[in-house]
């Protein structure tokens, strides 16, 4: 979905490109020397998936990659972000030629978005699953690469910053949006949240402060040649391959480049483009304008004010929501004299424009500023936030004395329900480990039917919200909209972070344990299973005993493996109970808003939002199980203990003081009773009870207690089982205690009992049971009769 404070008009850029706060100068990076970039780390994304061929403009895009530390040092936590590029290999070597920092590509087209990285080892990889990215709305239609690129904020130093980026095999379809010519105005809805503190927007405007940038003139014909040159320098040749890509072919196709290329994050393909549409378009002064205002973004301003003095008198399109031109180039002018120097000056045109027209919010951004370089912070900090809202209210010249009224989001949470996360089967020995692996791979095989499904859903809702928006009024939109845009900020909230947190921190003890059982990475750091696996060669040189090495690796690994699987059962299982907790926290919100919501099409929206929050969140843990079964099964001829033949094949148990088997009528009795959480079973041999409640879907406490008429023997066994009917299929598994009793009372036989075990795939449960119900006993007693 387009978040609704995001989206740009193709045919707004007088407004969009006005906002002249936001700052995108480009940092230099110093090239290492060689032996400065020996010993650091070295990032690349070895490995990227998109989930889709075709998107909407505005819709989204699910990305799933693998970052590898190449280099000799630890990496520090990094971001990944995505890009749109119609000629990787132009796109890398212009990256490679780039001084940038991140290193950039004039015309790769930025996806709103991006994923967190955390630390990784040297010589690791670290897995980062499925992240939504956003498709701006203006991007062109047509067909394109993604571009996964590692460390795109440029924070770890690296050997190599090159090299950080890789596309993804699947070729990305973008087609235009219905509508997406209609004017959309970035507003606070009174479903909005606002900023706690405006402290780091102070922090941010305080830039031009300090960016002080000597007086000088220019005609028009120099300001274009200085602002080409400039380019040329940042990318060279990005010039010539725009004119030749057909993109900027018109004034208009320019001027919706430019739009695209602000929303996507790239002002110098920006302005580059209208550079374009002014040399195919001369008498427009809208071209001027906008380039102006780009031109203050990349720190240009002598060159902004000599197209603002150019496009006096020429033809302008129809101003967007009334506001005139005069007022927005007054703005974008008054930018350019705070970043010379000229603050009273700058802020009699903030001033007069805000007056003119008190839509212009832009124009409090400008004071904001002129009060953040005066040192008048408390006042820069009330205009910071009367930006955040426009209004056609007439405002006072002086500077405000009071914070204006701050909309708190009019949502009633009470009704939000916490959706249930799916229960992972956790394999309950390295035997059944070896089996379960084929059923994890199975479930995260089927996650890409699930993902499909997902996505056509969304863009089937998507687009019938879009074909009916016209029975909507422009509020009722808004308020839909932001609740919507209010769900994707869930994450951000401090008791979701917490959790989230937390079952973070869990996964990563999850891959440590893997790592220091099975080893990983590179292989230099020692890990157990290298250790005994030298341990093993080393006793057996000079030994003439055949296949010595196998004797000796399976006393060693086996007896490690049970303590090690054990532990690993303990992770896993605590992982699951904090992503339980996790999606209880995040879906319990998350419904609470989608009840705000009075049409049906946003409410299943949200619903399906939810379903694929709570996919992601179950690939995380499914992902920890095929990672662990995968090992324990490639290693399993050497370390995984076969069960005793006196267990798989237990004698038939003979009658212990039994008059026989029954005879006569007797055979036939055979009895049924459900009563409530209880089932009650009658034969002419045995009574057995037993008694269940469910505690979580597809899990269940149980009690079993049987009676033999022959022996007069009692056994009880407690525990939790899991099942149910999904799919079509039925059945289950046990795990608990077993406790067996004679008649006299005594205890004759304790231990640990593992019943069916489950399997689950292609989307729905699929049930595999073991033939016969394992008993682990604590005792050596095998007492017959049970």
């Amino acid at each position: 979905m387009n978040p609704p404070a995001a989206v740009l008009s193709r045919h707004r850029a007088a407004v969009a490109l006005g906002i002249v706060t936001a700052l995108a100068g480009t940092l230099l990076a110093l090239t290492p020397t060689p032996a400065e970039a020996v010993g650091r780390p070295d990032l690349r994304v070895a490995r990227a998936t998109v989930d889709k061929t075709a998107v909407v403009e505005g819709g989204k895009v699910t990305v799933t990659h693998v970052v590898h530390n190449r280099g000799s040092r630890r990496a520090g936590e990094s971001r990944t972000r995505v890009y749109l590029t119609t000629n990787v290999p132009a796109s890398l070597e212009e990256r490679r030629r780039s001084r940038t920092n991140p290193r950039t590509a004039l015309t790769d087209l930025r996806l709103v978005g991006r994923a967190t990285v955390r630390a990784i080892a040297p010589g690791a990889r670290r897995s980062i699953g499925a992240t939504a990215f956003t498709v701006p709305a203006g991007i062109p239609a047509g067909d394109y690469r993604v571009l996964v690129c590692a460390d795109d904020y440029g924070t770890v130093r690296e050997s190599e910053e090159a090299n950080n980026c890789t596309a993804a095999a699947t070729r990305l379809k973008v087609t235009e949006a219905p509508g997406s010519d209609d004017l959309v105005v970035q507003t606070f809805a009174d479903t909005y949240r606002w900023p706690a503190n405006e402290n780091s927007s102070l922090q941010f405007v305080k830039i031009f402060c300090t960016a002080s940038y000597p007086v000088k003139r220019f005609t028009l014909a120099a300001a274009v040649t200085s602002v080409r040159q400039f380019l040329e320098q940042k990318a060279p040749g990005g010039l010539a391959q725009l004119r030749s890509s057909g993109q900027a072919s018109t004034p208009e196709k320019a001027q919706e480049l430019a739009a695209t290329a602000l929303t996507a994050g790239s002002p110098g393909l920006a302005l580059a483009a209208l550079l374009e549409a002014h040399r195919l378009q001369p008498g427009r002064g809208t071209h001027l304008v906008n380039a102006a205002a780009l031109a203050t973004s990349v720190s240009l301003p002598n060159e902004a004010i000599a197209f603002l003095d150019a496009a006096i008198g020429r033809d302008f399109l129809r101003p967007a929501l009334g506001i005139p031109h005069e007022a927005t180039a007054a703005v974008i002018r008054g930018q350019a004299l705070v970043m010379t120097g000229r603050y009273d000056a700058a802020q009699r045109l903030f001033a007069s424009a805000k007056q003119l027209a008190p839509l212009l919010s832009e124009a409090d951004a400008g004071l904001a500023t002129v009060a953040a370089c005066k040192g008048q912070d408390a006042i820069a900090k009330r205009y910071i936030r009367r930006t955040r809202q426009r209004s056609d209210e007439e405002v006072p010249k002086t500077p405000p004395t009071e914070d204006p009224v701050r909309p708190d989001p009019e949502i009633d949470y009470t009704r939000g329900e916490a959706v249930p996360l799916r229960q992972l089967p956790i394999a309950e020995t390295p035997s059944q480990a070896v089996d379960m692996h084929d059923v994890y791979d199975g479930i995260a095989a089927a996650f890409q039917g699930e993902i499909t499904d997902n996505n056509a859903e969304y863009d089937e809702l998507t687009e019938h919200l879009r074909q009916t928006d016209e029975l909507r009024t422009r509020a009722e939109i808004e308020r839909r909209d932001s609740l919507i845009s209010l769900l994707y900020s869930t994450g951000d909230l401090a008791e979701v972070v917490a959790a989230r947190d937390a079952f973070e921190d869990k996964i990563d003890v999850l891959v440590e344990h893997r790592e220091e059982f099975w080893g990983g990475g590179t292989g230099e750091v020692e890990y157990t299973y290298g250790e005994l696996n030298d341990d093993a060669r080393d006793a057996c040189v000079g030994s003439s005993v055949p296949n010595c090495f196998e004797i000796e690796i399976n006393k060693t690994c086996r007896p490690a493996l049970v303590r090690e699987h054990s532990e690993w059962r303990v992770l896993i299982a605590q992982a699951q109970n904090l992503a339980n907790h996790l999606f209880e926290v995040e879906s319990k919100l998350m419904t609470g808003i989608a009840a705000n919501l009075i049409d049906e099409a946003a409410h299943q929206l949200v619903l399906n939002h939810i379903d694929s929050q709570e996919r992601a969140l179950y690939a995380g843990l499914v992902q920890q199980a095929q990672q662990w079964t995968h090992s324990v099964q490639l290693h399993r001829d050497h370390c995984v203990e076969p069960l005793p033949e006196e267990i798989l094949n237990p004698p038939a148990d003979p009658d212990v003081e039994s008059p026989g088997k029954c005879e006569g009528a007797l055979k036939a009795m055979n009895l049924r009773a459900n009563l409530g959480p209880t089932t009650v079973k009658i034969s002419c041999e045995r009574i057995e009870q037993g008694f269940s409640v469910n505690v979580l879907p597809l899990l269940d406490v149980f009690v079993d207690v049987k009676f033999d008429f022959r022996t007069g023997n009692v056994s009880v066994w407690a525990g939790s089982k899991g099942g149910g009917t999904v799919g079509g299929v039925e059945a289950g598994f046990k795990s608990g205690i077993y406790i067996k009793v004679d008649q006299q009372g005594e205890l004759v036989d304790t231990g640990w009992r593992v019943g069916p075990s489950v399997s689950v795939g292609a989307g729905a449960a699929e049930f595999s049971a073991w033939e016969n119900e394992i008993d682990l006993s604590f005792t050596s007693s095998l007492t017959p009769g049970y």
